[in-house]
């Protein structure tokens, strides 16, 4: 029980940081020297970005927030489970993860008024609650961890799980513009392939202990759940390859939508220079990632509850341990509940939609503040949806930054109430950040992350102005 506690949460880790876009990349946003990636955050920023083009080769982002898990004297080149440690007590647990691979992200301006910006990415949300639970790294089997429970009333978690690639299509146009201000509008389309989708609840599970002279033992009286997964993972890539596997995937649409006002910083006599670059404040608002992810689920998937009432903690370890594949697991596990059913229906897991409001004041100098609020539509918590979210809140960025060179202090207070102080850096095409350098954590725990791009774009000033239809 304790070897198999640890790889599944190391495997959670590993699908969160490798599966194959979050708004995760905080150092860029509101600035005109993005580019290709500003539609992260909005998609009318691209046609307010400072380039005639820009090719991102590719970037990417991980971000996990837990107040659980930590490791000790872990190394990368070899795994040992007994570096996976867990922060002991009664407590509510949870992961949230999200990482982001974006490839080929191309800008190009028409013109003044008009930009497309095409991109290839792949995302994955990973979302792990439990109500209080006392879980410790030396539980062995069932029967210790309900020892370790004794007082706690009842067993009730969720774990969400959901990766796709995804094609964006995004054109974004000026809607007005005069001597003072300019608005501009942009969308984007998702055109989403889910590659996998997973989900474990679990609903009030509760028991009985019952003590005698030679053995404690406990009988489960109440409660239920349900576990499904993508039927891509019994289909594997088959003769056909990965093409066969895409193909037999689901299609699914998404949308983003935004504006952007900008008022120009005036010089003398009320003629201010008019380009991306001289303003005095930007104030963008987006609504990202509407949509959801389908998935056919596997034959494998269950839902269950009331449990049979002569089945106890030993004779459910010895049934689930007696299983050696997912197919057996199911088999027994609908043995020890008197009502369950089979998951026939496609199920879908809804993108992180949410409202961004983004405020950026140029200070002169290259000096720049940026405030992004990210507000989620949806909580992870239902029982009867599966939603994903954004970790992300209230992130206040000051930053110094020039076509070439760039530093940035982004420091966040995330949905998860804790207070993140990063740090990146732009050195020519590429930006390297961290999203927590640990000031203000108290704990070992595994909270931050980390991203990573590398851009092409012209490099000189004074030709990316020159070549703007209003440049001084």
């Amino acid at each position: 029980m304790k070897h198999f506690i640890h790889y599944l949460i190391f495997l959670s880790f590993l699908l969160t940081a490798y599966s194959l876009k979050s708004q995760g990349y905080q150092a860029l946003n509101g600035s005109p020297y993005t580019g290709s990636t500003a539609v992260f955050n909005n998609p009318a920023a691209s046609v307010g970005s400072l380039y005639k083009w820009d090719l991102s080769l590719f970037s990417l982002q991980f971000k996990m927030s837990t107040n659980s898990i930590y490791l000790q004297n872990f190394t990368f080149s070899h795994y040992d489970s007994s570096a996976l440690k867990f922060n002991q007590g009664l407590n509510s647990h949870f992961i949230h993860a999200t990482a982001d691979v974006s490839l080929l992200n191309f800008l190009y301006k028409i013109d003044h008024s008009h930009a497309i910006n095409f991109n290839i990415r792949g995302r994955t949300y990973n979302h792990i609650k439990t109500q209080p639970a006392n879980i410790v790294d030396t539980v062995t089997s069932i029967h210790s961890f309900l020892i370790n429970n004794r007082n706690t009333p009842y067993l009730d978690g969720f774990i969400t799980h959901t990766g796709w690639l995804e094609a964006d299509l995004n054109y974004s146009q000026v809607l007005i513009e005069n001597n003072y201000q300019k608005l501009t509008g942009g969308v984007t389309l998702q055109i989403m392939k889910g590659l996998s989708g997973a989900y474990l609840k679990l609903n009030k599970i509760s028991y009985l202990e019952n003590k005698n002279v030679t053995d404690t033992t406990y009988t489960f009286t109440g409660g239920g759940g349900g576990f499904g997964y993508s039927d891509t993972y019994d289909q594997g890539t088959g003769n056909g390859g990965f093409s066969d596997f895409f193909n037999k995937t689901k299609l699914g649409i998404g949308l983003s939508l935004g504006i952007e006002y900008m008022i120009y910083n005036e010089e003398e006599y009320g003629n201010p220079v008019k380009n991306n670059l001289n303003y005095s404040w930007k104030i963008g608002a987006s609504l990202m990632d509407i949509g959801s992810n389908y998935y056919t689920p596997s034959a494998n998937s269950l839902q269950f509850s009331n449990p049979v009432s002569t089945i106890q903690d030993n004779g459910l370890d010895q049934k689930l341990s007696a299983s050696s594949t997912l197919q057996g697991f199911r088999d027994s596990l609908a043995t020890l509940f008197s009502s369950t059913g089979n998951v026939t229906n496609s199920f879908s897991i809804t993108n992180p939609t949410r409202l961004v409001i983004n405020i950026d004041k140029n200070l002169g100098s290259h000096f720049y503040v940026n405030s992004d609020l990210s507000l989620n539509f949806y909580s992870t918590t239902s029982y009867t949806k599966l939603r994903t979210r954004e970790l992300n809140l209230l992130t206040l960025t000051p930053r110094w930054e020039t076509i070439g060179l760039g530093a940035y202090l982004p420091v966040q207070y995330n949905t998860q109430g804790q207070l993140w102080v990063g740090a990146a850096v732009k050195l020519g095409p590429l930006v390297i950040g961290l999203h927590n350098l640990g000031l203000f954590q108290k704990d070992p725990s595994l909270n931050g992350g980390g991203y990573l791009l590398l851009s092409f774009h012209p490099f000189s000033r004074s030709k990316v102005l020159t070549n703007m239809d209003c440049a001084d």
